[in-house]
């Protein structure tokens, strides 16, 4: 707990940019600890975005370079799924629309507690989730099941839900990425999306949860690096749109809480001048924090010339870096609501999400006891990606032949294996994340699959990550959609295709087979 209580009066110009600027705390090279320490010492940096590294490590750092700050440090993940999804030792969820699919707001409420306490551990304080954004567009590359859905109603419900159980854990919580980035076809990592939304369209969908999000006291809400011509100043993010974040956010909606930045580490955000003008552009339109840039000591060097100079104006630094050290004094300082309850399971949370977030379109149990099992692996993983549902199939005694699907595949190798068996079963596995382009089907498979589909035998399709890669292939008998690729859910997939559990969940998004 945080028991240093700081002036904004106290600071001079350097402590103030300081507090703006979250640089990276990245393990997954060399000790990234003697750079951090100096970012701290020397430029009075205000906080870090942790990548990779364990439990152990992180929290050495956080506790060390903490010693040394006369401002309490924020120390930020992108936690969404777990904190397991950044630290090589902790706990990962699934996807996050598997809790969509399960529509339950006390078992969010319980995965955001989780994250929470297991962050505590290591010393961080802000988690970069929940996902606010709703996922209109099947083919969004980057948001997908990252989102709940695509109901702006179900999506503000969860992600207050989400809220709640982080802060009332004593960690703040980041709605992202605001205004929405759930209509987008493109990965803000590689481009700048550019949407033709009018802010009538934007306030029916998009904009609710954040509102929600703001209502549910939610401590920081971090942009997108996504253009709306017809909203903001031009051709520009959001991110540096006054009429967006100074406008929307904070004059129209009244919030007061921290807005955070995408990093700067994004083309979307990146390309469209220098960072410290960027960031000065960012600051004017009303964020408050610059989010990982690529040269932290110059940014941080630059701003406090800039302010020096007056090309950066000190009241909009005062009024950025005393939010930050308002969220520090009064947040930081406060005690989580359930200290005296018994912790979560993690494991038992997964399975729970697993069981609750299983949906079939169409279709019932499959009869026949003997299939061949055809994975279309979409995430080109090294393992044996399909290991937990195979398990179930051998544990219920369906025999089976697994054949791996590659870009090179024969129709007709396959063909003459499945007509050895009652049965096709179509595996499809996909994910999404930062320049990955693994969401959507390959035309090749697509061809793949419609042939299959006219097969005679028995036929079932079963989609691990994206939803909507299942959409026109009705010639299926039975399709069933997870919304992740662990065991957990692979198996509560498998149990529902062979009768042993019925599908709970609702499909969060409009879907068509």
């Amino acid at each position: 707990m945080n028991d240093k209580h700081i002036k904004i009066s106290d600071l001079g110009t350097p402590e103030k940019a300081g507090q703006v600027v979250m640089p990276r705390l990245d393990f997954r090279g060399p000790d990234p600890v003697p750079l951090a320490k100096m970012l701290v010492s020397e430029y009075r940096a205000g906080g870090f975005i942790v990548f990779g590294g364990d439990k152990r490590s992180v929290s050495d750092a956080t506790e060390e370079l903490n010693s040394i700050s006369a401002v309490p440090l924020l120390f930020g993940i992108d936690a969404e799924r777990g904190v397991g999804q950044v630290l090589s030792d902790a706990v990962r969820f699934p996807f996050t629309m598997s809790l969509g699919a399960a529509g339950d707001e006390a078992l969010v409420y319980e995965e955001a507690r989780f994250i929470a306490d297991e962050m505590k551990e290591c010393g961080l304080n802000l988690i970069f989730a929940p996902v606010l954004d709703v996922n209109t567009n099947p083919q969004n590359p980057i948001i997908s099941i990252r989102a709940y859905g695509d109901d702006p109603g179900l999506v503000s419900r969860l992600g207050a839900a989400f809220i709640r159980g982080a802060q009332e854990a004593g960690v703040l919580a980041c709605g992202k990425h605001f205004p929405g980035h759930g209509g987008t076809g493109a990965d803000s990592h590689e481009v700048m999306p550019v949407l033709d939304t009018t802010l009538r369209e934007l306030e029916s969908c998009g904009l609710a949860p954040f509102r929600s999000a703001a209502r549910a006291d939610v401590a920081a809400i971090m942009t997108a690096h996504v253009a709306f011509p017809r909203i903001g100043n031009g051709n520009i993010p959001a991110t540096i749109s006054g009429n967006i974040i100074d406008g929307i956010l904070r004059r129209d909606w009244g919030y007061a809480g921290l807005v955070i930045t995408d990093s700067f580490h994004m083309s979307g955000i990146n390309r469209i001048g220098d960072e410290w003008d960027n960031a000065h552009l960012a600051l004017d339109a009303g964020c408050d924090i610059i989010l990982d840039p690529r040269d932290p000591i110059t940014l941080l060097s630059r701003l406090v010339d800039m302010a020096a100079t007056g090309e950066l104006n000190l009241n909009t630094l005062e009024r950025s870096a005393g939010r930050i050290i308002t969220v520090k004094n009064n947040r930081l300082n406060k005690p989580a609501a359930h200290a005296s309850a018994p912790l979560p399971d993690g494991p038992g949370i997964i399975r729970r999400i697993a069981e609750s977030s299983i949906c079939r379109l169409k279709g019932g149990s499959l009869r026949s006891r003997k299939a061949v099992v055809l994975v279309f692996d979409v995430t080109r993983s090294d393992v044996d990606i399909a290991a937990g549902f195979t398990r179930q199939l051998a544990g219920a005694g369906v025999e089976f032949k697994l054949v791996p699907v590659t870009y090179t595949t024969e129709l007709d190798k396959l063909i003459v294996r499945s007509e050895e068996y009652g049965a096709l079963i179509c595996l499809i596995y996909t994910t999404v994340g930062a320049w990955k382009k693994q969401s959507a089907l390959p035309e090749f498979f697509r061809g793949l699959l419609n042939e299959l589909a006219a097969l005679p035998a028995e036929k079932a399709l079963l989609s691990f990550g994206s939803p909507y890669v299942v959409r026109g292939f009705d010639k299926f008998d039975t399709v069933i959609c997870a919304f992740d690729s662990m065991d957990a859910c692979q198996s509560s997939a498998a149990r529902v295709l062979l009768g042993g559990m019925e599908a709970r969940g609702r499909i969060p998004v409009g879907l068509r087979l």
